[in-house]
């Protein structure tokens, strides 16, 4: 297909998703909020925090806003009907592909509440891939944040990316914390067992960008796990990780290991998966932050800071190790530490309930500001 057929019907296509998420009429604008973001993709991560915003906001119509390029001509005009602008959850500071959009909307709807609830940024000392020129961001970034109400952020390193650019924020925790628990029942056993949730997948940007030879890591970590007794259950949070684990479950089938899951990409099915678990090892942020919820304790794989940046947040800094670093023996032995850690998970219960009050918090202050625009 020529370049600038395929151009002009991808073209077509964003303009059509901003048409259904922002009609003329349907919907009242007064009540209207854009929701910066990246749901809609098959991330139940993403999927979670635009969730909890509207659980948190029942009384306002919070729409995603499609991320389009080169269509503001078209789309200003529906863009303008909202009654506040809101970045959503998510890595979105320092990012240029949300900047564009968010500097799309501001223009669209100048008098328009610029509000968040909790927000991530990207890491400044980061460099890997793409994240390479981060830091030509903060000065793109910095009059866009002077115009919120405040800038509330998931976890310490986010609050240091910002004070580093000469931004004043808060720690209120990542939003999914917010979205309600919904305990499906539980499976019946009679096992001894401890069941350790594992979440890997295809991920870009990581730490080392050695893909193989972290997938080779978790592979026989699994093995491990199960040889020293466990039951492990496979987790994925989305479309492309679901893939992924079936082909490593399949993998260990034949090498004699049997393995459960994964879950079917939904919210429902992931915590019916999660609710069982003592212990989840993960990769995907929303693997460690879903799990959170539940007060199960977590260890992280960070590919990007952000998971060590949420660890941070829930007082589980030390359960990290980098995609780059990981050791069977070592991840092995830190699930055995933590399955004998037996006061953590009312440490974690506490600790998520105070963000969960600080996120109810947040949300009551967004509400007054949209309502009381200045």
């Amino acid at each position: 297909m020529p370049v600038n057929r395929r151009a002009a019907i991808t073209s077509t296509r964003r303009t059509l998703s901003v048409l259904s998420n922002f009609p003329p009429s349907a919907r009242t604008s007064t009540r209207r909020v854009a929701y910066v973001g990246w749901s809609g993709n098959g991330n139940l991560g993403d999927e979670a925090m635009l969730a909890a915003h509207r659980s948190l906001l029942p009384e306002w119509d919070i729409l995603q806003v499609p991320n389009p390029p080169g269509i503001e001509r078209m789309t200003a005009p529906l863009l303008r009907r909202v009654a506040a602008i809101c970045l959503g959850g998510g890595t979105l500071i320092f990012n240029g592909h949300f900047r564009r959009t968010l500097e799309t909307l501001m223009r669209a709807a100048p008098d328009a509440p610029r509000v968040m609830l909790s927000v991530g940024a990207e890491d400044l000392d980061y460099r890997e891939g793409r994240r390479a020129g981060v830091t030509t961001e903060v000065q793109r970034w910095r009059p866009l944040l002077s115009e919120f109400e405040s800038i509330r952020v998931r976890g310490p390193l986010s609050q240091e990316a910002l004070r580093l650019a000469g931004l004043q924020s808060v720690v209120v925790g990542d939003p999914a914390l917010a979205l309600p628990t919904a305990l499906v029942s539980a499976e019946s056993t009679t096992e001894a067992r401890a069941r350790v949730g594992v979440n890997f997948g295809v991920t870009d940007d990581m730490w080392g960008g050695n893909h193989s030879a972290f997938r080779a890591a978790m592979v026989a970590t699994v093995r491990r796990l199960v040889d020293d007794g466990h039951d492990v259950v496979l987790l994925a949070t989305t479309l492309q990780d679901h893939a992924h684990l079936r082909e490593i479950s399949t993998e260990l089938a034949r090498q004699g290991t049997t393995v459960r899951g994964p879950n079917k990409v939904t919210l429902p099915a992931l915590d019916a998966a999660l609710q069982d678990c003592d212990i989840v090892v993960a990769e995907k942020l929303h693997a460690l932050v879903l799990a959170a919820r539940f007060a199960i304790p977590t260890v992280a794989l960070e590919y990007r800071p952000k998971c060590r940046d949420f660890q941070l947040s829930i007082g589980r800094g030390g359960q990290v190790l980098k995609t780059s670093e990981v050791d069977t023996e070592v991840l092995s032995r830190m699930v055995t530490n933590e399955l004998n850690a037996s006061h953590e998970r009312d440490r974690l219960s506490g600790v998520v309930k105070h963000h969960q009050a600080e996120l109810r918090r947040s949300a009551a202050m967004m509400e007054r500001a949209m309502r009381e625009p200045s």
